[in-house]
């Protein structure tokens, strides 16, 4: 564990480093990277896919400029997701199980495989179909992965999707009320697609899972997700779900609400402290105003 944490402490030191630093250290990548995003791609609007591997060791293709940081220093760099992995680090065990919803490309779905190691589970949910391309082939030689092209939802139904260009693929997403208003969505326009959703809690008796840690980032269908699973939730007393909690002005409605029926089952929420422990927080939209944070991984669990 020491061993891993130093190599995330890597990132981060690269990740907050001045630019000059960040040029030597990867010369040609920062170059290329920041060139493409800089000139290519406002003119093109297509992403390239470019090999690189993470601080963990684990080979990784990403699409710039979406995953600039990952190319440039092995890891999402934001320090919330830097939070988030130490969290992972010191909590995620060989032989657990780990649940992704909303994988994106399958970073943290690959650091969960490297620490529940060949024993351990992880289930993968990426709804877009194009970034899914892309998960599956990230993560087609880890034999503990299961990747599925699904949405997670209340029910089992299609539903519409939304899918960004690459650079705000970050936000595909069922709902996407929260960036009215943003001014690269009137140039960044969402592509509308079908995708098929299922209940994590179908799921979960299907597979006949005991999962330790669900990590849910699905850019405002958070409500829908835990309404899903409100059977596991009742029935779960050492579960860790990680959420990512939105800030008041970005439209939290379905955040509070999904933090609200945690609380009524018994879950206490959480802040990810810097070396990866767990501090109790009571008001999370309080805590996001007055740090002027857009938002915030949250750790919910039972005591």
């Amino acid at each position: 564990m020491k061993k891993t944490l130093d190599q995330l402490h890597q990132v981060e030191q690269l990740a907050t480093a001045s630019k000059l630093r960040r040029l030597l250290a990867r010369p040609f990548r920062y170059v290329f990277s920041i060139g493409f995003k800089k000139i290519i791609y406002p003119f093109t609007k297509k992403g390239i896919i470019r090999k690189t591997r993470t601080f963990f060791n684990s080979e990784m293709y990403v699409v710039l400029p979406a995953g600039t940081d990952i190319y440039l220093t092995g890891g999402k760099s934001h320090d919330s997701e830097i939070r988030l992995a130490r969290f992972l680090i010191n909590y995620l065990k060989a032989g657990d199980t780990f649940v992704d919803v909303g994988a994106h490309f399958g970073y943290f779905s690959l650091l969960a495989a490297f620490l529940t190691r060949s024993n351990g589970l992880v289930f993968s949910f990426e709804a877009s179909k194009s970034t899914f391309l892309l998960l599956n082939k990230n993560t087609q030689n880890e034999a503990n992965i299961t990747c599925l092209n699904n949405a997670v939802s209340d029910k089992k139904e299609t539903l519409k999707f939304y899918e960004f260009p690459v650079l705000y693929s970050e936000y595909n997403s069922v709902d996407i009320s929260q960036f009215e208003g943003e001014k690269w969505i009137v140039k960044y326009k969402p592509q509308e697609i079908q995708v098929e959703a299922i209940r994590l809690d179908d799921f979960i008796i299907e597979k006949n899972l005991q999962p330790n840690i669900i990590k849910i980032d699905v850019e405002g269908a958070e409500l829908k997700v835990i309404l899903g699973m409100k059977k596991l939730l009742e029935a779960s007393d050492e579960l860790f779900i990680v959420m990512e909690y939105l800030h008041p002005d970005r439209k939290n409605t379905a955040h509070r609400q999904a933090a609200e029926i945690m609380k009524n089952v018994g879950y206490h929420a959480y802040l990810i402290e810097n070396a990866g422990g767990l501090i109790p927080i009571d008001d999370i939209d309080g805590y996001l105003q007055k740090n002027e944070l857009e938002s915030e991984n949250v750790v919910f669990r039972r005591i």
